[in-house]
């Protein structure tokens, strides 16, 4: 018989596919691989004529298509979500493909729909092709039955989507701050100004008189002036440059939103340049004054904490810097693999210390992040005051590694196997990111155990675990190849040279890194605590924040302790 077939190769392979466009069966394909990477050598699943690489590489041209595909329509819906008025997207043909109503035919004057839109399709062409040519936005006059002009449809272009254009109606009345914008441009007086903001809201002169309790006579001689500056022949005139400058204004301003989009998540960020001419983000957060801690995230939760915990940890006197890891998405990656990256991360860590003048820290290590804080801590005494490692040890053995629940430990067996098919392993996770949105992967961890699904109730705090999971992934899938080094290498021997207070955090419930094989891993490391909280699983630090903040501080009160006594 096939020893492929005997492996399970035709699941495998029938999974792959279906994977690629049904990233919820990730899971099922973790357990279909494991099964079938038991009965090869690592030098077989490396052999490039194995069946299984070649299906891997056809479906990561499938991933690879949809998840471009996937993440420009994301990008439109956030954009069209962006706007409160109607906006719609329009193909290069000025044909509407997408819009943020309900009914996709453009709104009358009276906020009914009318089947037939209000542009004619040869306008909204001429309007792209005006874009197309280098114009910033084109400017569509709506007018209603009587002729008046109601709205302005403001045409631009869609960032790197060439052949997407945006159109937003844009109403030509004036704001405030418009009319002031343009009292400046044409020297109008106080009275001028508001005599032009009457006319182009359609007063009557003999109106705008009588509110005014002015004469007649001395409003019309304002008019003229009026006509003089704005270089007008006639008062019909001067209202359709009044309604167009307000309209271009308001495009300028639809075009800044558009912009603006992709640097939403990055707002609370701040960047330093590295030694090396990289570009680390990170934020800062609590109370400015307060105890340092340098919060180094794991792969999921990023440097992102729900509203509530930030708070918290500003009333209790912390000080949270938090960077965002090398190649995470919001920092630039490194060339740096294994030990060199591990190395490289505590520099830059490092670095970002100094920019702030922070001298010492808390070093706040979570999850898959334990060997960084403890590499840190050892090669960096002078700035480390005490090390929290959560939800991990930094050790590891293989009887650690059978002890995990799934998908954990399928990964750490591949990537002790064979890092070519961990890689395509690590692309489905991010397609299943990608397309299901952050939700799906965080149930799968989330319902390992009943603490953990329990967490899923909290609505903040699944949103700053997603997001961080976002920014994880926005770089691809190379982050995660790169994170399994540091989560799956024994870092015992610099633990063992450690000369700070160090303990690690767990819940009784965690099912990834078990706490009796950590208990049975630190007992050969003296000064290495394990602190195991009930009645919680992975995400300890986030469920039991309370009694986190309250062993944070007195791990801050040992190494203040060690400080002052006598070497």
């Amino acid at each position: 018989m096939n020893p492929d077939t005997e492996n399970g190769l035709p699941e495998l392979v029938d999974l792959t596919y279906s994977a690629t466009t049904d990233p919820g069966r990730y899971e099922e394909l973790v357990g279909v691989w494991e099964r079938y990477m038991a009965g090869l050598t690592p030098g077989e699943i490396e052999d490039t004529q194995r069946h299984h690489l070649r299906h891997f590489n056809q479906a990561l041209e499938i991933f690879e298509r949809i998840g471009r595909q996937k993440h420009r329509q994301e990008r439109e819906d956030a954009v069209l979500g962006h706007f409160d008025g109607p906006a719609y997207l329009l193909d290069r043909n000025g044909v509407v493909v997408m819009s943020n109503l309900e009914d996709d035919t453009l709104p009358s004057p009276d906020g009914a729909f009318d089947p037939q839109p209000l542009v004619e399709q040869s306008t909204l062409k001429s309007a792209v092709l005006d874009v197309q040519g280098g114009a910033p936005v084109a400017l569509i006059p709506i007018h209603d039955a009587q002729g008046k002009l109601t709205d302005c449809a403001v045409v631009s272009g869609l960032g790197e989507a060439s052949d997407r254009f945006l159109m937003v109606l844009s109403s030509p009345a004036a704001s405030a701050a418009q009319l002031d914008a343009i009292a400046q441009q044409f020297d109008l007086s106080k009275s001028e100004k508001d005599v032009f903001a009457a006319l182009i809201q359609g007063e009557k002169v003999s109106d705008i008189s009588e509110r005014r309790g002015v004469g007649l006579a001395t409003t019309r001689t304002q008019v003229r002036k009026l006509l003089e500056k704005t270089g007008s022949s006639t008062l019909a005139d001067m209202i359709r440059q009044a309604t167009q400058i307000s309209a271009q204004m308001n495009a300028v301003s639809t075009v800044q939103k558009i912009q603006m989009r992709d640097e939403i998540e990055d707002i609370e960020y701040d960047r330093i340049l590295t030694a090396d001419g990289r570009l680390l983000a990170y934020r800062t957060f609590g109370d400015p004054r307060g105890r340092p801690v340098l919060f180094i995230h794991n792969m999921m939760g990023g440097a992102i904490w729900p509203r509530k915990m930030m708070q918290q940890a500003q009333a209790e006197g912390w000080r949270i810097i938090a960077p965002s890891r090398p190649g995470f998405g919001l920092s630039d990656s490194v060339a740096a693999r294994d030990m060199e990256l591990v190395r490289s991360t505590g520099s830059d860590m490092r670095a970002l210390l100094d920019h702030l003048e922070v001298d010492r820290v808390l070093v706040v290590a979570m999850m898959s992040s334990a060997g960084l804080g403890i590499k840190f801590a050892r090669d960096h005494p002078d700035r480390v005051q005490a090390l929290l490692n959560i939800g991990h040890a930094g050790l590891i053995d293989d009887e650690i590694i059978d002890a995990m629940a799934n998908p954990s430990r399928a990964m750490a067996k591949t990537y002790r196997k064979s890092p070519t098919a961990l890689r395509f392993l690590i692309r489905v996770a991010v397609a299943s990111v990608d397309m299901l949105g952050p939700s799906q992967m965080l149930r799968s961890n989330f319902r390992r155990s009943r603490p953990d699904t329990e967490l899923m109730e909290d609505g903040p705090l699944v949103d700053a675990i997603g997001e961080g999971l976002r920014h994880a992934i926005a770089q691809g899938g190379e982050a995660f190849s790169r994170d399994g080094f540091v989560a799956l290498h024994d870092f015992s021997a610099e633990v063992a040279q450690l000369k700070c207070p160090a303990t690690c955090l767990l819940g009784e419930e965690d099912a990834m890194y078990p706490p009796a094989q950590a208990e049975r891993l630190i007992a050969g490391i003296p000064g290495y605590e394990l602190c195991i909280f009930p009645d919680a699983g992975q995400f300890v630090f986030y469920g039991k924040f309370d009694k986190s903040l309250n062993l944070m501080d007195e791990l801050w009160h040992q190494g203040a302790v060690l400080d002052i006594l006598p070497a």
